[in-house]
C-alpha cells in the first residue's frame, strides 16, 4: 500500500457519553463515501468537562464505554481501520482514570492501546490552570501500530511538546504519528500549527493531528484546527474551529523520499 487514506472527524463532544457515540457514529457514516483506510477522532473523544469530580464520577469503564462499544461495530462492519484519539477512562480498583488511545482495526479488534505520557499540568493564566495529573494516571510506553507495512506511532496532545517521544517512533520507522488532541485556545492559536510542523520537520514524518473543537460543559473551551502535515512541514490539509471532516490521501513514499534528501535520523 503506498498511499493511505485518512478521515479526521473534528467534533465538539459533550460530557454525555451515550450522545458522544452517536455523534460520532455519524459522522463515521459520512466518511464512507471517501472509503478511508483509517478514521481518527480526536482527544476526549467520549466526555468532556472542566468539572473534575463530574469525570471521576462518569467516565465509563472501557468495558461499558459507549464510544468504545459503537466504533469496534462501525470497524467490523464497514471493513476500515479507528484511531479513536483518546478516551477518558475509569479502571477498577484505582483512584485516577487514564486518558487512553484505541487502535481498532478493519476486524472490530482492539489491536494498541496507548496511555498518554506526559501530563498537562500548566498555568496558563490566573483564570486558566490545568493539573491532569491529579485525575489521570500517566503512560510509560511508547506504542506503535501498523496498517499493512505503514507504521504509525501514537501520541495525544500535550506530548506534541516533547519531541523525544516524536524521535524514538521516528527511529521505529514509523512514517505517520498521529496526535489526537483537545488544544486550549490560547495555546492553540500561538502554537498548535508550528508544533505539528516542527515533528514533521524534524522527524519526516507525517503528523495527522485531529482537534476537538467548541465550547464544552463548564467553560471548557478547545481549538479545533485539525491538520496534516508532511515530511517537508508543508500543511497539505486543515480546517478552523467548527465541526468537519477532513478527508487526505497520504503518500507514504514522500517519506522516503524526503529521508534520502535530509537523512538526519542517521546521525541521532
Amino acid at each position: 500500500m503506498g498511499k493511505l487514506r485518512i478521515s479526521q472527524i473534528q467534533f465538539s463532544a459533550s460530557h454525555i457519553a451515550n450522545l458522544n457515540a452517536n455523534n460520532l457514529e455519524q459522522n463515521f457514516k459520512k466518511t464512507l463515501k471517501f472509503k478511508p483506510h483509517l478514521i481518527c477522532t480526536p482527544e476526549c473523544s467520549n466526555i468532556i468537562t472542566n468539572d473534575k469530580n463530574f469525570l471521576l464520577l462518569n467516565a465509563p469503564y472501557q468495558n461499558t464505554c459507549p464510544v468504545l462499544k459503537m466504533a469496534k461495530n462501525f470497524a467490523k462492519k464497514n471493513k476500515v481501520n479507528i484511531n479513536l484519539g483518546s478516551l477518558l477512562l475509569r479502571v477498577k480498583k484505582q483512584r485516577k482514570l487514564v486518558n487512553r488511545s484505541f487502535f481498532i482495526d478493519n476486524h472490530g479488534v482492539i489491536k494498541k492501546t496507548y496511555d498518554k505520557i506526559h501530563m498537562f499540568d500548566v498555568k496558563i493564566n490566573n483564570n486558566e490552570k490545568h493539573q491532569e495529573s491529579y485525575l489521570f494516571k500517566a503512560g510509560n510506553k511508547i506504542i506503535f501500530t501498523k496498517i499493512n507495512n505503514i507504521k504509525l506511532g501514537m501520541t495525544i496532545c500535550y506530548d506534541l511538546r516533547f519531541p523525544n517521544l516524536y524521535r524514538q517512533l521516528a527511529k521505529k520507522d514509523c512514517s505517520i504519528i498521529l496526535v489526537p488532541a483537545a488544544f486550549t485556545r490560547i495555546t492553540g492559536k500561538d502554537h498548535w500549527e508550528v508544533l505539528n510542523r516542527s515533528r514533521a520537520i524534524e522527524n519526516n514524518v507525517f503528523i495527522v493531528a485531529t482537534g476537538m473543537c467548541g465550547n464544552h460543559h463548564m467553560n471548557r473551551k478547545t481549538y479545533g484546527y485539525s491538520l496534516v502535515a508532511d515530511p517537508w512541514g508543508n500543511i497539505v490539509n486543515s480546517t478552523k474551529n467548527d465541526p468537519a471532516i477532513l478527508n487526505s490521501t497520504i503518500n507514504i513514499s514522500d517519506v522516503k523520499n524526503i529521508r534520502k534528501k535530509i537523512p538526519s535520523l542517521k546521525y541521532d
